[in-house]
């Protein structure tokens, strides 16, 4: 790109002059980084998975060894190298921690709060995953102790995390808030302690920020699908949607909501909420082809 002098005649960026008369190159130069406090940047990966039999969401956490926060549950990820992209350390954490690898992330939210950790300014990017956990056996590395799967109870009131095999139960409270965006007013929650045991940093903002991009964006997209495994019946399908949504739905409306985006195999398998013999499907994008 070009711009046009006084006298019209265009001149290559590289020969432009700001007003102290510097060019790019003599600018960059004598340019001191060190004049301004540059923040750290760390990745959180929050992966949703449904319980084997779909009463509830799980998320994976992991136990910190280490200070901030040691023996804290905390979402997997660590601190994005100076070569890295944000993504690309998202994945490295989460195969570093879990042994995960090779998975779908869209990214979520960015934390900002000046002291939301207390070793420094932390800037933290977080991202979103949605996968079957069925034959998936994480295991802790790098700075975790260990992995777990906690079983997620959520409403307008209460946030509560558990695993049941270490007896560990982790609660909040759901505070609303109503701010404004514009000419709009928008409800959101703030989640509040209520028990002994905590997760570390605003872990506890993020996870409750993906159940609610979670909801409203099963309202409108194929999301959900990314939790089933390859095949599944109807009556699975619908309490994955409801468990998501968190209300029930009818059957019929439920059928005809989804019908283009299933596709019959023709053969069946044994639902998992009603023990029951059910036409088994398939996920099927052909309309977005």
């Amino acid at each position: 790109m070009s711009e046009i002098s006084n006298n019209n005649e265009y001149i290559p960026r590289a020969e432009r002059r700001n007003k102290d008369g510097l060019t790019e190159k003599e600018f960059l130069e004598q340019y001191n980084p060190g004049h301004y406090e540059r923040p750290s940047v760390t990745v959180d990966m929050l992966l949703f998975g449904m319980s084997r039999d779909l009463k509830c969401l799980k998320v994976l956490l992991i136990k910190r060894n280490n200070h901030p926060y040691i023996d804290c549950y905390a979402l997997p990820g660590g601190f994005v190298n100076i070569t890295e992209s944000a993504y690309t350390a998202a994945c490295r954490e989460l195969e570093e921690e879990t042994g995960l690898k090779d998975i779908y992330m869209e990214q979520l939210y960015t934390m900002s709060q000046p002291d939301r950790d207390p070793r420094m300014r932390v800037i933290d990017i977080a991202y979103m995953t949605l996968i079957p956990i069925d034959g998936i056996k994480p295991q802790a590395g790098d700075d975790a102790s260990e992995a777990l799967w906690f079983d997620i109870t959520f409403n307008d009131e209460i946030l509560t995390f558990a695993n049941k095999e270490k007896n560990i139960t982790i609660k909040y409270s759901l505070k609303e808030k109503i701010f404004k965006n514009g000419c709009i007013s928008v409800k959101s929650y703030i989640p509040e302690l209520i028990s002994y045991e905590a997760l570390a940093f605003d872990h506890a903002q993020i996870i409750l920020e993906g159940l609610m991009r979670l909801r409203n964006k099963t309202q409108y997209s194929d999301v959900a699908f990314n939790l089933m495994h390859k095949e599944f019946t109807l009556p699975d399908l619908q309490r994955v949607y409801e468990i998501i949504l968190g209300k029930q739905l009818y059957k019929t409306s439920f059928k005809r909501s989804i019908n283009d985006k299933i596709k019959a195999v023709n053969k069946k398998g044994v639902s998992i909420t009603g023990n029951k013999l059910s036409e088994l499907y398939v996920y099927s994008n052909d309309s977005q082809e």
